[in-house]
């Protein structure tokens, strides 16, 4: 007599089989779909690389060709007519004072709001959330720049960036969330003082969302043009954002170059993000679950 189980073992070891295969074809299809993205974002980038070694009259022939020969000369050519070595050096010190001074706004505001320290302090939580959803409002903060006597200055850049804390805000407080408040009760029976216990206990439990925030940041600051072009005029505070934009309208015609100060202006980020972007991705999950 044929037991029950031996029945159906063939119809478990079929549905096996199945499953399988679809598996096997749901990632073959998923390799597919990031291979296509993938070249969707790296054509871009290498035509421009590209264009950025050749000559001017290799372009004008056959702009899809690779570089023959290879023109290194146009990097420091458009280093120098452009003006970059000032340009990159005010956007250093942007990225610098504004990830650092965003970093310790975010992190003195997101613990006690994700500890509960202040009267109503889950209306704050929202109120910082909303920032992500409402539109930055550049003519109100024009006008008050102006009012302030902060416009074109580096100050009322680096200030306008400050008051963006609102991603910062969401991710820190999520990952402090997960920190045991048993820490707290203990930091408060030895006395240890408020800041003192943040920097010295809280902020090295939160490395990694400090890391992806400063991140987020650089890439934001490095890659504004909306920013510098309404509220730095003057050539000699701008960043490189700008600058390229600058020498787009002076050398529009010399493509070779404009491709060699795209490529000088995106390399930093490109090779920033190359080493750092798995790290992003986790940092935002984690604060996202952890919150």
């Amino acid at each position: 007599m044929i037991r029950e189980d031996e029945l159906r073992r063939p119809v478990a070891q079929a549905s096996a089989a199945r499953i399988g295969i679809g598996i096997r074809l749901g990632s073959v299809g998923g390799y597919a779909v990031l291979g296509l993205l993938s070249l969707i974002y790296l054509i871009p980038l290498l035509f421009v690389l590209f264009v950025s070694l050749m000559s001017s009259r290799q372009f004008a022939l056959n702009a899809a060709s690779f570089p023959d020969p290879i023109m290194w000369t146009n990097y420091p050519d458009a280093w120098v007519k452009g003006a970059f070595s000032t340009y990159f050096v005010n956007t250093l010190i942007y990225t610098f004072v504004i990830v650092f001074g965003t970093l310790v706004i975010a992190t003195l505001a997101a613990f006690p709001i994700a500890r509960a320290h202040v009267r109503g302090s889950n209306g704050f939580y929202v109120l910082f959330l909303s920032g992500l959803l409402l539109p930055a409002g550049i003519i109100p903060q024009f006008f008050v720049m102006q009012q302030l006597g902060i416009y074109d200055t580096r100050f009322g850049y680096i200030l306008l960036w400050l008051s963006r804390v609102a991603l910062p805000i969401f991710i820190i407080s999520g990952f402090i969330k997960s920190i045991p408040s048993e820490l707290d009760d203990a930091a408060a029976i030895d006395g240890c003082p408020y800041i003192r216990y943040i920097v010295q206990v809280v902020v090295p439990l939160i490395q990694p969302a400090l890391s992806v925030v400063g991140l987020i940041i650089a890439i934001r600051v490095w890659n504004d043009i909306i920013g510098p072009v309404i509220f730095l005029p003057s050539n000699s505070i701008k960043p490189i954002s700008a600058g390229l934009l600058q020498f787009f309208a002076e050398f529009a015609a010399q493509w070779t170059l404009i491709a060699a100060a795209i490529a000088i202006t995106a390399s930093p980020l490109i090779l920033l993000y190359l080493f750092t972007q798995r790290y992003i991705i986790a940092g935002m999950t984690s604060g996202a679950l952890k919150g």
